[in-house]
């Protein structure tokens, strides 16, 4: 199968082309045999990355051991190969730039190789201009300078107060949490002027910048980019001039990694995509943030459909997403904007199974057009929503403006669980993201644009730290939400509650459901989703034997 797949990519080409056009193929290795050990792992991992698995209880695997050079150097051999772009220990896989496409069915049929794929061609292999074109350049939305400040308030955050509130992010902020030893990896395209704006002096002048890197020209330099996508980004998480504008986790530390091609639209930026990632994990990152996604390739490269690529661990980029995860790694991607497009869906990596992907609502928590969900296996996405409409962000000038997307939307709340999770340090990744789920205002009644909704930072830290407001009042010892219901609600009680029987009744008093001996403090309830809509009622009993009752209304 392996060689029929380069044989029909290469009929593609004719020898013409070949004297002027380069050729980037993915060679998937079969095996590790003759990698490194387990004991140099600190050759291919930090410190950092090491203490972070070591914290959550990950042990090292074969994932974590590099490719076999042998295995490397025969195939740049075979394939009079002119440079190795990038190689993943994740995947076990490299990619190749050849001149001489022919030479891949020789790869294809060395013993070690798996299998061979095109995921790029190069007209001009030094390609001069760098401004989006094509397809990439669908994906960069304008910012649009502001006329006049609006809705900043209080004095600190400035014009960004709103898209912080409404995750009672401010609170966790007030309570010391900015971020202070959490380190986020912005994968993206450019970030020029991060090297000159105000709002950026805090992260140089205190060492935050931790490193770059360009997976595109394989080089360090992120700031020549003709493109600042990847500098709005970084503001909206690390952004700080007190009084004008105030990032979601101000005081985090970044890396700075391009990874999207900003000239052509081809499969390969995935896989820069999976070297950011890779390079993000060796290096001890806690989060990853990326804000671009895909669907769509410029020929010859097939384009994605959602019932058969993404079911959330087919792309390689929702692999790499996926493999982030494993690590121990929160990983935040952005939905895409197609909700009222032709493609309507989700991008990935936003269908990955294990990432947590961020639609776009406005400032009233209204859907703003992200991508719809579900994924193709059917899990709910997205996982939750930020602001993604008249977002306030740092331009390319240096000024404050707008701008709409899940790009935008995906950062905040990667800035916002990095204080979060500051503030829990004893979490893991799959704690922080479940608990950020939980608390959000849909947890009970997920849909296909909002997931489980806007996360309440406040609440999540609470009720993480046994200092939930809910407990402390005094004349209140249940909660039942939302109510009205379309069929599924929660019933939340305090510990001194527990365990308590439940009963549902219809207005004629017919026992709809009985449940003894929850033990939850937070207990979901789907019994009304077939019955008809009208006023029921909900008889709780606790453990002492007092009976509490409620009207709910089934929409």
């Amino acid at each position: 199968m392996k060689k029929l797949l380069v044989i029909a990519t290469l009929i593609l080409f004719t020898n013409a082309a070949q004297a002027q056009t380069a050729y980037a193929f993915r060679v998937k290795f079969a095996d590790k045999n003759g990698s490194l050990s387990f004991a140099d792992s600190l050759q291919f991992l930090s410190q950092k990355s090491i203490d972070r698995r070591a914290k959550q209880g990950i042990m090292l695997d074969s994932t974590d051991l590099p490719v076999v050079h042998q295995y490397i150097d025969s195939t740049m051999q075979v394939a009079n190969a002119v440079k190795l772009h990038n190689r993943s220990k994740w995947l076990n896989q490299i990619v190749i730039v050849t001149y001489d496409s022919n030479k891949i069915n020789d790869v294809a049929n060395l013993p070690f190789v798996s299998g061979v794929m095109l995921v790029a061609e190069y007209f001009n292999y030094t390609p001069k201009t760098d401004v989006a074109t094509g397809l990439s350049a669908r994906k960069f939305p304008v910012v649009t300078p502001l006329q006049q400040k609006t809705l900043g308030d209080p004095a600190y955050y400035g014009l960004t107060f709103q898209q912080i509130n409404i995750h009672n992010g401010d609170y966790l902020h007030d309570q010391g949490y900015r971020g202070q030893g959490m380190t986020i990896a912005v994968l993206d395209a450019g970030f020029k002027y991060t090297d000159t704006h105000t709002q950026f002096d805090s992260l140089r002048n205190e060492g935050r910048l931790l490193g770059t890197f360009n997976f595109v020209n394989d080089t360090t330099h992120v700031l020549n980019i003709n493109n600042d996508h990847g500098t709005n980004v970084t503001g909206l998480i690390i952004g700080e001039d007190p009084g004008s504008y105030i990032g979601a986790a101000p005081k985090a530390n970044i890396y700075q990694l391009v990874t999207e091609d900003i000239r052509t639209e081809q499969p390969i930026e995935e896989d820069n995509w999976l070297s950011g990632a890779e390079w993000a994990d060796s290096a001890g990152a806690d989060i990853i943030n990326g804000s671009l996604g895909y669907n769509e390739y410029s020929a010859p490269h097939a384009s994605y459909t959602w019932a058969n690529d993404l079911d959330g661990n087919s792309t390689v980029i929702a692999q790499a997403a996926n493999m982030a995860v494993g690590k121990g790694i929160f990983t935040c991607v952005a939905q895409g904007n197609s909700g009222a497009a032709p493609w309507h869906y989700m991008l990935t990596p936003a269908d990955a199974d294990s990432a947590y992907s961020v639609g776009s609502v406005d400032g009233s928590g209204a859907w703003a057009t992200s991508g719809y969900g579900p994924n193709a296996d059917s899990q709910i996405k997205p996982n939750g929503v930020a602001m993604g409409k008249d977002v306030m962000l740092i331009g390319g000038n240096g000024l404050p403006g707008t701008s709409n997307g899940s790009s935008f939307a995906s950062p905040l709340l990667a800035g916002l669980v990095s204080c979060l999770w500051q503030g829990l340090p004893t979490y893991s990744e799959s704690q922080i993201r479940h608990l950020v789920m939980q608390c959000s205002d849909r947890f009970s009644n997920p849909n296909n644009t909002h997931g489980f909704g806007i996360p309440d930072f406040r609440l999540a830290y609470n009720v993480a730290t046994g200092i939930d407001e809910f407990e402390s009042q005094q004349q209140k010892v249940y909660d039942l939400y939302p109510n009205p219901t379309s069929g599924t609600f929660s019933i939340r009680v305090k510990q001194s509650f527990l365990p308590y029987d439940v009963a549902v009744y219809d207005y004629q008093g017919r026992v709809v459901s009985q449940l003894r001996n929850i033990n939850n403090l937070i207990y979901n309830n789907h019994v009304l989703q077939q019955e008809a809509s009208g006023m029921y009622f909900i008889n709780l009993r606790s453990k002492e034997g007092q009976v509490y009752q409620t009207k709910l209304i089934k929409q």
